[in-house]
């Protein structure tokens, strides 16, 4: 879904959030964008109660607005 979605819409830049193999994934796939991918916390395992640093989360829309 979010690989169509960034197909359809063209962004600017990327902010990925996913588990390791779904963001390599999706950075393989997605090129000539600015992306910054931020690992999700698994803390029950995977796609179970994830969980974001929302620090890491506020400093890559810094990055990106400084641009």
């Amino acid at each position: 879904m979010a690989r169509k979605t960034i197909v359809d819409l063209r962004p600017k830049a990327v902010i990925a959030i996913a588990c390791e193999r779904d963001l390599f994934s999706g950075l393989m796939d997605v090129k000539k964008i600015p992306i910054l991918a931020i690992i999700n916390k698994r803390p029950q395992g995977p796609c179970i109660n994830t969980q974001v640093d929302i620090k890491e989360v506020e400093e890559a829309i810094a990055h990106f607005i400084k641009e």
